[in-house]
């Protein structure tokens, strides 16, 4: 099974902006989110993350090597 999860919230998320790819970092509720995330999803095999700082530090949360994939 393929689970997509969006990263977590960003400051500038939070005031409305989509950023593409400018880098900013999660905010605290972000990186709840990204928590949360992880714990509802449960036990997986593998994470794959674009090089960008916020799908990584999202990606983390799950517990595993993360694979960056520039493609992403």
């Amino acid at each position: 099974m393929l689970f997509v999860v969006r990263h977590g919230r960003t400051a500038a998320n939070a005031s409305g902006l989509l950023l593409g790819r400018l880098d900013p970092d999660l905010d605290e509720l972000g990186v709840r989110q990204a928590t949360a995330a992880a714990a509802a999803l449960g036990s997986v095999d593998r994470v794959v993350s674009s090089p960008l700082l916020r799908t990584r530090h999202t990606a983390e949360a799950f517990g595993l090597e993360v694979e960056v994939d520039d493609r992403w």
